[in-house]
């Protein structure tokens, strides 16, 4: 807001002045807020009628427009202990026998107790976890029944398989179990494995199982030397060997071709010591690259060396007409290989004549005398600072004496030692999974922890097979694969079996009844009758609500000097009277009122109207404006003490109800569908004018901007006729004392 220094020359409190000229001007401004303000109003509560009644339509009148949710049925069970009953409106009426001969459950296994991993001194177990390897289980005869190899499959929902590996881990066998469908964890605590079926039914039962026939493996010693040969070759330094890799010497897929050799049960040829031997040289050699490659990069270049350099090269012409991005490589090439120059020299020391100093003669000479640490840290090398983590290797011979040492361990193991331990061993499909404490089942035998049949290789496994519901409905046997079974509109809750006490195979029956649900009916009536009423109620109430003519909205003056309370009292007898003799809503009342008043025409031919069925308007309370009662409903005050014709026509003339509530009804959906068809006015499934609204609300907002604009304008137009005022009598002021000066 502008500070304006008004009135010093006059005296005149020129802003009291403006205020009071345009506070006549601002009150034909307030009078189009007050027009929006009460229109907004008008809108929020036709919008809260609307969801009424639309949501009226479309739940309560458009479902009992049709017939068929006048036909509802009912079921009764003789033995709600066994079980339960709904009927749909399908259903047929009459008695029906039924047996429970067995209850839908999921298949449960509960593996036995693992023994664990043996401890490293060879005696005793430690307990499993999620990532102990399965290879590394031993069972209860203290034999290991994993070797990599094994295949074991599971079928659930979906059959997946696990093949295992040296590495495969318990997880790794729980989590192919949920892949298959099923729940399944490893207890740490109780050292069991546990699967279930994920849903209950014979069509939900599971298998483990594992491939047929015997499988070679390492046993816990051999794998122990395969991983001291791995060890000694440096496998992980070695390239991988796969087809899209560029290799260099023996590669990993090299070593690992023996030790599939290894794993049938053969020994170490003098062919594959040879690949040994020329797999730690490769990884020998690619250490002696990276501690040349760290001291070449440690040599500098004088200034001398650097323009020797490039002398000898601007002696080709091609390098001439490179370009200088092109140059700049060259001389960064060049300088490289004089700083591997210097480090080869450093490294080979005399050894060789001057023309043989190079990178691969140094490499080989490392490669071939091996690099310790005092050599790193010597101060010709990398210095005492270095890390010589990377860069130690044992020379050629020690390198070859550890290979043969190794494959002469394994070759004893591989013959069998002299306490019986061997490299590799036979493996039993039949007990592969005992170490988890299992054994291959398809799902359709029992264990118990007891069990000590022939069969049962892992002692203390439980199974317990998923089964369906099987239930003898009026003689005819039905399955399910849930503890519910439905069966022509009749919905069967099962609790139990009907198994006779003391016997295993005769059951008792159950009468289950199904009859018309004529309180079901009354109940669905009644709801929609008094659905009906409050919505009645709430249009009469707006349609004839008192006059608030004389109310004008608040403004923000007159709500200073209000209270809370007295404001929303003030704003809620506006809003309460915004609907009064509203046209669109007396339509609507008009329409309802006609519709449920009037008759329908039976199948008999007779014309029937809801006071036929006993329900009927207030004969004492003219104003209640055509609520709807049924006589004889203990709920209803008025008519409590009469017969209840409703219920009575229910049970002795369900048809006759049926036709007429549905055509009243049907009638009154297609008056409300007419209400909320669209039109200029009105936008679709909206019962008021909606589009007028937001129209009339679109103007009010144009005509008060431009009531702020002219307002503004003429504000600034006063001010200005004052100010000019001031200037002219400060003129004639400042004329008067030159005057008097003068004349003085």
């Amino acid at each position: 807001m502008a500070i304006r220094m008004t009135g010093l020359t006059s005296g005149l409190d020129t802003e009291s002045i403006v205020n009071a000229l345009m506070s006549a001007q601002r009150t034909k401004l307030t009078k189009v807020e007050n027009k929006k303000q009460k229109l907004e109003w008008k809108q929020e509560a036709w919008k809260s009628l609307n969801t009424k009644l639309y949501g009226f339509y479309k739940d309560s009148v458009s479902k009992l427009r049709f017939q068929s949710n006048y036909m509802t049925k009912k079921a009764t069970s003789a033995n709600t202990s066994k079980l339960t009953a709904t009927a749909t409106s399908s259903a047929a009426s009459g008695t029906y026998q039924v047996q429970v001969k067995s209850l839908a459950s999921a298949q449960y296994v509960t593996g036995a107790k693992i023994s664990g991993v043996k401890n490293s001194d060879g005696t005793g177990y430690s307990n499993a976890t999620t990532s102990s390897k399965l290879v590394d289980l031993y069972d209860s005869d203290d034999t290991q029944s994993f070797v990599a190899g094994t295949k074991i499959k599971i079928k659930g929902t979906k059959e997946v398989e696990l093949e295992v590996t040296d590495s495969t881990t318990i997880s790794d066998f729980v989590s192919k179990c949920k892949d298959a469908g099923l729940n399944a964890t490893f207890d740490t605590k109780q050292q069991r494995i546990f699967i279930s079926s994920q849903k209950s039914g014979e069509s939900n039962r599971f298998s483990v199982t594992v491939d047929g026939g015997d499988v070679t493996g390492f046993t816990n010693e051999g794998r122990q030397a395969v991983a001291n040969l791995k060890s000694i070759v440096r496998y992980e330094a070695l390239d991988a060997g796969s087809d899209t890799e560029l290799s260099t010497g023996t590669t990993k897929k090299d070593i690992d071709a023996i030790v599939e050799k290894l794993r049938s049960g053969n020994s170490i040829t003098d062919d594959d010591v040879t690949t040994l031997k020329s797999a730690s040289d490769t990884a020998a050699k690619k250490t002696a690259t990276t501690f040349f490659n760290a001291l070449a990069e440690k040599q500098t270049l004088d200034d001398t060396e650097v323009e020797n350099i490039k002398n000898e090269l601007e002696k080709n012409a091609d390098y001439v007409n490179l370009s200088a991005e092109e140059k700049e490589k060259k001389l960064n090439e060049a300088k490289q290989a004089k700083k591997e120059e210097k480090a080869a020299s450093l490294i080979l020391d005399g050894n060789t004549d001057e023309t043989n100093i190079n990178k691969e003669a140094a490499i080989n000479q490392l490669t071939t005398n091996g690099i310790t640490s005092d050599y790193v840290k010597d101060e010709k090398m990398l210095g005492n600072s270095a890390d010589t983590t990377n860069y130690i290797i044992d020379k050629k011979s020690d390198r070859d004496d550890a290979v043969k040492k190794v494959v002469t361990s394994y070759n004893e193991l591989a013959a069998g030692t002299s306490d019986g331990k061997k490299a590799t061993a036979s493996f039993s499909s039949s007990t592969a999974l005992k170490s988890l404490g299992l054994q291959s089942f398809d799902g359709n035998k029992e264990y118990t922890e007891s069990d000590k049949s022939s069969d049962n290789y892992a002692p203390g496994m439980v199974l317990t097979k998923a089964e369906s519901t099987k239930v003898v409905y009026n003689g005819a046997t039905l399955t399910s694969d849930n503890t519910s079974i439905d069966v022509a509109g009749v919905t069967l809750n099962l609790l139990g079996t009907t198994l006779k006490e003391g016997t295993t195979d005769q059951y008792e029956t159950v009468n289950v009844t199904v009859s018309n649900d004529t309180d079901g009916v009354y109940d669905s009536i009644k709801e929609f009758l008094t659905e009906y009423n409050s919505i009645l109620t709430k249009m009469n109430t707006y349609y004839n609500a008192d006059s608030a003519s004389s109310y004008d909205v608040l403004t923000d003056d007159q709500k200073q000097a209000m209270s809370d309370d007295e404001i929303e009292k003030w704003n809620t007898k506006i809003k309460d009277s915004l609907l009064r003799r509203d046209s669109t809503l007396s339509g609507i009342i008009s329409s309802m009122k006609t519709e449920m008043l009037g008759t329908v025409t039976a199948s008999n031919g007779k014309r029937y109207s809801l006071a036929n069925l006993g329900i009927t308007t207030s004969a004492t309370n003219y104003n209640e404006g055509g609520l709807l009662h049924i006589k004889g409903d203990e709920d209803d005050t008025e008519f409590s003490d009469s017969t209840n014709t409703l219920k009575q026509m229910l049970e002795n003339d369900p048809d006759t109800v049926r036709e007429v509530m549905s055509g009243m009804v049907s009638n009154l959906y297609d008056a409300l569908t007419k209400k909320m068809g669209t039109s200029r006015l009105s936008s679709t499934l909206t019962f008021y004018n909606d589009k007028e609204m937001a129209s009339q609300l679109s103007d009010y907002k144009k005509e008060i901007s431009d009531w702020e604009s002219k307002l503004s304008t003429m504000e600034e137009r006063y001010y200005s006729q004052f100010t000019a005022m001031e200037k002219s009598l400060a003129s004639l002021q400042s004329q008067q004392n030159s005057l008097s000066q003068y004349l003085s």
